[in-house]
């Protein structure tokens, strides 16, 4: 059931007075019944199969009673709103001369308009820094992630270039080896064309 916020508010209210929740008191009231109910019908529903099974089959005594205790359940919730609306109108309600101790203030030191005034521009100042606070975080929480996707970003980046200065690494030794190559061939040649001393 949606309840409105000054219905909340009364709620509240009967709880600080009354020193228990309205609802508390009706969900035991509606759990007494429910056991009274479920614990009856069980003491019935074994009686019936243990005296006229013969008559009846167990099937049909067990459908019949789990039936009945669904209709009676219906009733009960029915009575059980009945009962909390009657209750509510007259025994948790509470007077309107009737004021906690704690809001007695509220009547020998009423408030002023300027103090009225006051306040309400107080709560807006406060409901503004709130707003505020919320845009930068907002804006901070987006240049966290921002941030985050720059880093993976400077990751792939760095992962790129370790691999490129890997292979330039490579690639001068193969230079190097090439060059070696080359004078080992060029020597060769130099030793190829040279005469021979043994003619």
């Amino acid at each position: 059931m949606n309840m409105d916020f000054e219905a909340v508010m009364d709620l509240d209210y009967s709880t600080q007075h009354l020193g228990i929740h309205p609802r508390t008191f009706f969900d035991k009231v509606y759990n007494a019944f429910y056991e009274c109910l479920f614990e009856g019908l069980n003491v019935m529903k074994k009686y019936l199969s243990d005296e006229y099974s013969h008559v009846v089959s167990t099937d049909v005594i067990l459908s019949s009673t789990d039936s009945l205790f669904q209709e009676l359940m219906k009733h009960l919730d029915k009575s059980i709103d009945k009962l909390e609306i009657y209750i509510d109108s007259n025994v948790f309600m509470i007077p309107n001369h009737v004021v906690l101790s704690e809001d007695e203030i509220h009547l020998t030191n009423p408030a002023t308009k300027e103090q009225d005034k006051e306040l309400d521009k107080e709560i807006e100042q406060i409901k503004q820094r709130i707003l505020e606070e919320r845009i930068r975080k907002s804006i901070f929480k987006s240049k966290i992630e921002e941030q985050k996707c720059v880093k993976e970003e400077l990751l792939i980046f760095k992962n790129k270039l370790q691999q490129l200065i890997a292979v330039i690494h490579l690639s001068r030794e193969s230079q190097e080896e090439l060059k070696f190559t080359i004078e080992r061939c060029v020597e060769i040649w130099d030793t190829i064309k040279r005469p021979s001393q043994f003619k």
